[in-house]
C-alpha cells in the first residue's frame, strides 16, 4: 500500500512539473511573439562607397515604446550616411515599425554590421550581425597614364576649433566698435558743449534763459530742477564775467564776494541789484532744500530778475583793455591745448591697454591649447566629455575605437637589428593629469603562432604595476564582450599609482581597467585609468567600450 502511495506521489509530481514547464513554454512563446526584432539588408555585396540600406523591423504592441539606434558610431566599422524616418504599418492589434539606415564603407574587405540594440519598453533586444563584402572598383591600369610617385609633403595641422576663433574675433570687433561708437558720440557732445562755450557769457546766459522758458520743467511741477537751472545760469555768468568763484559758493558767500568786488571798484553794481540777486538765491535755496513750492507769480518774477541781474552786471563791469583781452585769450588757448594733450594721452593709453588685453588673451588661449595638446597637463574632464571624439583604426586586424582625444604613437624600446623579435608592438596613448584620465592601447602582432593567453597578459601587466611602485592594488577579473560582439578578458579595480611625471603629485589613487582582446595572431591591450568615483570618467569609459569593433581579417 505504501509503495503504491509513493508511486502515485511521484507520478503526481512529474505531472505537476510537466504542467509548469508547459505553462512557462507557452508564456515564453507569447513574449517572443509579442516582440519581434529583425535586421535585413538590401544587398550583402557592394562596391567601395556604394550605399547599402539596413532595415530594422520591429513588431510590437500599439502601446509599446520603441527606441531605434541613434548614434553614427553604433554602425562602425561601416559609416552612416543617413538615418531615414520610421515607417509604421498597423497589423491587427500590433504595429510593424521599420527604420532604414544608409551605410557604406570606403575600404575593400569583409565587414560585419554589428548587433544593434533596440529598446522596447526600456527592455533591450538585439539584432543579428550581418556580414558585408566590400569589393574594389576594378581599374584598367593599361589605359591610364602613369606618373611618378610624389614625395611626402608636410602640412600644417588642421584645426576644428575655427569657430571659436571666429567668435572671439567677432566679440573683439564688437567691443572695439562699441568703444569707438561711444568715443565718437562723446566727442560730438564735447564739441557741441565747446561751441556753446565759445558764445560770449552774456549772450550764452540769455540763450540759456530762453531754453529754460521752452522747457517742460514747470509743466511737470519740477520746481527744484527749474530753480537749479535758473541759479546755475546766473552763477555761471557771474563766475565768467566778474571772475569770482560763484558755482561753488553758498548764497551768503557769493553776496559777500560781490560786495567786496564793489567796494574794491572792480564792479559798479547797484545795491538794489545785489539785493534782488540775494532774494532769488534764497528762494532757490528754499525750493531745493526745504521743498518749498512758490507761486507762479513769484517764479515768473524771479526769472525776470535773473535776466535783469545779467543785464545790470554786464553794464557794471568795467571795460577790459586790449592787453588784458590778449592775455586772457593766450591763457584760454594754453588751457585748451593742455586739455587736448591729456585727452590724446588718455585715449592712447586706453587703446594700448585694450590691444595688450586682446593679444594677451589670444596668446594665452593659444598657449593653453598648446599645453593641453602637447603636454601631460592635458584637458579637463568637461573638455573630454563635450569635445569632438575621434574614431581610429589600430593594428593589422582593424581594431577600431573612438576616443575623446587623438592617441599619439609612443615608440617602444627599439631592439638591435641582430635580434629577431617574434612580436611587433605598437603603443598609442593619451594622458591628462588635469582630468585625471589616461588611455593606453598596445597592439601586438605575432610573426608566428605563440602559446599565450589573455590571463598571462593580465598577470604580466599586474607585475608591471607592482614593479613601478604601485600599492594598494585591488584586482578583479571577468570575461568581457563589447556591445558590438568583440570578446576579451577584463581586469579592473583600484590602486595607488606612483608617477614621477605627474606635476600635481607623485602618488595618486586611481580606478583602472585593462581589456585584452585576441584576434588570430594579434592581441590588443586597452588600459584606461580615471579618478575613483568619477561619474564622468565612467561615462567616457563606457562610450569608448561601446565604440570597440573588429574588422574581420581580409582573405
Amino acid at each position: 500500500m505504501n509503495t503504491k502511495l509513493k508511486r502515485c506521489t511521484v507520478l503526481f509530481s512529474i505531472e505537476k512539473l510537466k504542467t509548469c514547464f508547459f505553462v512557462c513554454a507557452v508564456l515564453f512563446s507569447l513574449v517572443v511573439q509579442a516582440q519581434k526584432v529583425v535586421a535585413v539588408v538590401d544587398s550583402t555585396q557592394i562596391k567601395i562607397g556604394e550605399e547599402i540600406k539596413l532595415s530594422i523591423i520591429v513588431e510590437a504592441d500599439s502601446t509599446a515604446s520603441v527606441v531605434f539606434p541613434q548614434e553614427a558610431n553604433e554602425f562602425l566599422p561601416l559609416e552612416l550616411l543617413e538615418a531615414y524616418k520610421v515607417d509604421t504599418l498597423k497589423k491587427d492589434a500590433k504595429y510593424n515599425l521599420t527604420r532604414k539606415y544608409g551605410l557604406t564603407q570606403f575600404d575593400s574587405g569583409k565587414y560585419y554590421i554589428p548587433k544593434q540594440k533596440i529598446l522596447i519598453n526600456k527592455k533591450p533586444f538585439y539584432t543579428d550581425s550581418i556580414r558585408i563584402a566590400v569589393a574594389d572598383v576594378p581599374v584598367d591600369t593599361l589605359k591610364q597614364k602613369m606618373f611618378e610617385i610624389k614625395e611626402l609633403v608636410s602640412v600644417e595641422k588642421g584645426s576644428s576649433n575655427w569657430w571659436k576663433w571666429f567668435l572671439g574675433i567677432l566679440v573683439l570687433l564688437a567691443l572695439f566698435g562699441a568703444y569707438f561708437y561711444y568715443f565718437v558720440f562723446q566727442l560730438k557732445a564735447k564739441e557741441k558743449k565747446k561751441k556753446k562755450k565759445e558764445i560770449p557769457p552774456y549772450d550764452r546766459a540769455l540763450l540759456q534763459l530762453n531754453e529754460l522758458d521752452n522747457s517742460t520743467l514747470l509743466l511737470k511741477s519740477e520746481y527744484k530742477n527749474y530753480y537749479s537751472e535758473l541759479t546755475n545760469i546766473i552763477r555761471q555768468y557771474i563766475e565768467e564775467e566778474v571772475r569770482i568763484d560763484a558755482l561753488e559758493s553758498t548764497t551768503a558767500e557769493l553776496i559777500r564776494k560781490i560786495e567786496a568786488q564793489k567796494q574794491a571798484g572792480y564792479l559798479d553794481l547797484k545795491e538794489e541789484t545785489i539785493k534782488s540777486l540775494k532774494n532769488v538765491l534764497q528762494t532757490a535755496d528754499l525750493v531745493k532744500f526745504a521743498k518749498s513750492k512758490p507761486d507762479d507769480a513769484i517764479i515768473k518774477a524771479d526769472r525776470n530778475l535773473v535776466e535783469y541781474i545779467v543785464v545790470e552786471t554786464k553794464e557794471a563791469i568795467p571795460e577790459v583793455s586790449e592787453e588784458e583781452l590778449r592775455k586772457d585769450e593766450e591763457y584760454r588757448l594754453r588751457l585748451l591745448e593742455e586739455q587736448r594733450k591729456k585727452r590724446r594721452f588718455r585715449n592712447a593709453v586706453i587703446g594700448v591697454v585694450a590691444m595688450i588685453i586682446t593679444f594677451g588673451g589670444l596668446i594665452g588661449y593659444a598657449t593653453l591649447s598648446y599645453v593641453k595638446e602637447n603636454t601631460y597637463i592635458g584637458h579637463s574632464m568637461d573638455d573630454l566629455v563635450d569635445g569632438e571624439w575621434i574614431t581610429s583604426e589600430y593594428g593589422a586586424s582593424g581594431f577600431t575605437i573612438a576616443t575623446p582625444q587623438v592617441l599619439k604613437r609612443v615608440s617602444p624600446i627599439k631592439k638591435p637589428d641582430s635580434i629577431q623579435s617574434p612580436v611587433n608592438s605598437e603603443i598609442f596613448q593619451y594622458q591628462s593629469y588635469l582630468a585625471p584620465f589616461a588611455i593606453n592601447l598596445e597592439t601586438l602582432t605575432f610573426t608566428e603562432k605563440i602559446e599565450i593567453t589573455a590571463d598571462q597578459i593580465t598577470e604580466q601587466i599586474l607585475k608591471q604595476y607592482e614593479a613601478a611602485g604601485t600599492t594598494d592594488i585591488v584586482v578583479k577579473y571577468d570575461e568581457y564582450e563589447s556591445p558590438r560582439g568583440v570578446k576579451g578578458v577584463k581586469m579592473y579595480g583600484s590602486a595607488t599609482f606612483n608617477d614621477v611625471q605627474n606635476p600635481l603629485g607623485t602618488s595618486q589613487k586611481r580606478a583602472y581597467a585593462v581589456y585584452v582582446f585576441e584576434e588570430g595572431i594579434g592581441v590588443q591591450i586597452l588600459r584606461l585609468m580615471y579618478a575613483v568615483d568619477d561619474e564622468e570618467g565612467k561615462k567616457v569609459l563606457d562610450r569608448i567600450l561601446n565604440s570597440i569593433t573588429q574588422i574581420e581579417e581580409q582573405q
